[in-house]
């Protein structure tokens, strides 16, 4: 945890010298009470509750084709992989999406978009990192620019 932007240039620095745009790019969670996590975009699927029957590794294969080729066409490209683990995948994977948000973020949907936002932050120069900021029952999710020059470069 770090207590203010100044704490976190280091952070900002990552994601100016990151040579690709996957789940390891940098970002910033802010929790209900103010304080500053660094994170990455797969670390933000430790502020959801994840079913015990989704596969973690299924999980990231998915944001990792859904970052690459897009949604539509990652849910094509899992879908070819065995059929049970990929069945009850999706299965699972609608099921937590289509129920109540949850207390710490909200869907894999939301990470999605968090993705989506996180890449178009990516591609601005000087690039923009994502600052999510956890609510109580729903997150924002927007992009800031470097605190100083020295992310800028």
């Amino acid at each position: 945890m770090s207590g203010s932007w100044k704490d976190i240039e280091q952070h900002w620095i990552k994601l100016r010298d990151q040579s690709s745009f996957d789940l390891n790019i940098p970002c910033v969670a802010i929790n209900k009470d103010g304080d500053l996590y660094e994170t990455t975009l797969w670390g933000l699927t430790n502020h959801i509750d994840i079913p015990l029957m989704l596969s973690k590794q299924l999980l990231f294969s998915y944001l990792e084709l859904v970052i690459t080729r897009g949604e539509e066409a990652a849910q094509t490209e899992i879908k070819q992989l065995s059929a049970i683990e990929v069945h009850t995948f999706f299965d699972e994977l609608q099921k937590f999406n289509n129920r109540s948000h949850s207390e710490k973020f909200c869907t894999v949907n939301d990470v999605i978009k968090a993705i989506d936002i996180a890449q178009d932050g990516y591609n601005k120069n000087p690039r923009k990192m994502l600052i999510v900021q956890l609510g109580e029952l729903r997150a924002d999710l927007l992009l800031a620019s470097p605190p100083s020059n020295d992310g800028r470069n």
